[in-house]
């Protein structure tokens, strides 16, 4: 993965404000996205994205770069981890406007928590052990969050926390299905590893297979699905999934080596028991997907935006001048979300009539 170094994001006390261009793409459906693009006054590749709520923001990525608005983005204010420049943040939790943990993906894999806002980072979680890796983290509520990395000594591995994130602790291997050889998650916006209700958890994989993991006991005890996601080499497979309620969810991938490969998405109706491809996909290689409200999912990449109206069966592109994005993810029961790529790169996007 490319690692870029921010220009200027160690300057704690810095704001960096708003820089609007807006772009409007008409829709079939008679709605309308805007698009409104921010300074966010670094170079860092995000990937990281929470969207707490229409003002709280929290924005991750190369550089140990950490970003928050509380303004709903007209100003953003550079909170990065101290001495981090070297980690890469792939995931952020964000709580609310002062709690926000974030994610160091690779060996010593590095987690660190904040209560205040970012004025100052606790090491919550380190492991140094060869080959450790980790793809992305998710939360069911503020207290018991999962966590997975590729693959250690052949087996899958899974750490969750009961205390908000203060400590991690393994998860026991033998409730997890053997692995194949090879396979392995990926780190592309960490949302791989979607969660609903109290304890179910899915986890996307690729390598030999496109596998999708379901556990219903917060990850105790899983059981794996093969879905037609594109599959069978190093870098193929499922990069993100969504899910609008227990039943009805999409995976998203394909492969960030050769991202000119189809049949890059899926779709269940039934809790991921079973995966279909859409009648109609755009076979673009897609980073993350994230559920915007009814039966609308968006899905971005290196290419641009996509979109459905029909939980994944049909997909249509919108391929603007935004390129390199990597993740998107809405205010819960808003019209309003935010897009984040490479070079800097934060979008406040709002969809409407």
């Amino acid at each position: 993965m490319v690692r870029d170094r921010p220009h200027g994001c160690y300057y704690d006390n810095a704001r960096f404000m708003i820089r609007i261009i807006p772009l409007f793409i008409s829709l079939a459906f008679s709605q309308s996205i805007s698009l409104q693009k921010m300074d966010s006054g670094v170079e860092a590749s995000f990937r990281g994205l929470s969207v707490v709520n229409q003002k709280v923001v929290w924005v991750s990525g190369t550089g140990g770069t950490v970003l928050r608005t509380v303004n709903g983005g007209e100003s953003w204010k550079n909170v990065s981890v101290p001495n981090m420049e070297k980690t890469d943040f792939r995931d952020v939790e964000g709580f609310d406007k002062n709690t926000a943990i974030v994610m160091g993906i690779a060996s010593p894999a590095r987690f660190y928590k904040t209560t205040d806002g970012g004025q100052n980072w606790n090491l919550v979680h380190y492991d140094n052990r060869e080959g450790v890796f980790y793809d992305g983290m998710s939360f069911w509520n503020r207290k018991n969050g999962i966590s997975f990395s590729d693959p250690i000594d052949g087996h899958h591995l899974l750490i969750r926390t009961t205390d908000g994130g203060e400590s991690w602790q393994e998860i026991p291997k033998d409730g997890f299905p053997k692995k194949l050889d090879p396979e392995f998650g990926f780190a592309a916006s960490g949302t791989g590893i979607p969660v609903q209700g109290r304890q179910t958890v899915w986890l996307g994989m690729g390598g030999k297979k496109s596998r999708v993991f379901k556990s219903e006991d917060g990850g105790l005890n899983w059981y794996a699905t093969e879905t037609p996601v594109v599959h069978g080499g190093q870098s193929t497979g499922i990069y993100s999934m969504a899910f609008k309620n227990k039943k009805v969810g999409i995976a998203v991938g394909g492969d960030y080596i050769n991202q000119s490969v189809k049949n890059t998405m899926a779709y269940t109706n039934d809790g991921g028991a079973t995966w279909h491809l859409p009648e109609k996909q755009t076979h673009q290689y897609r980073e993350c997907v994230a559920h915007y409200r009814g039966n609308i999912f968006f899905a971005v990449g290196p290419s641009g935006f996509d979109m459905t109206t029909d939980n994944g069966k049909n997909w249509h592109p919108h391929y603007w001048e935004v390129k390199d994005l990597t993740a998107v993810a809405f205010a819960k029961g808003s019209s309003i979300g935010y897009v984040v790529g490479k070079k800097g790169q934060i979008y406040k996007i709002k969809v409407g009539h």
